[in-house]
């Protein structure tokens, strides 16, 4: 397997995962969705900063290309 098939793999593993725990958050009581977690995130300049600085990076790495 190449560097970047495994990189795609993981990539795809990564984003089931994800979904899997929104899914599972959204049906019962438990862990936080993504729009609950950001939202409280951004209720703090240093959450604020770390949004700001994820999608930054998610565009440098991911969307850029």
């Amino acid at each position: 397997m190449s560097g970047t098939a495994a990189g795609v793999a993981g990539v795809v593993c990564l984003l089931l995962a994800g979904l899997a725990v929104e899914a599972w958050a959204r049906c019962r009581p438990g862990p936080a969705t993504a729009a609950q977690a950001v939202g409280a995130a951004m209720r703090t300049a240093a959450g604020r900063a770390a949004v700001l600085l994820a999608w930054l990076w998610l565009g440098v790495h991911l969307l850029a290309r």
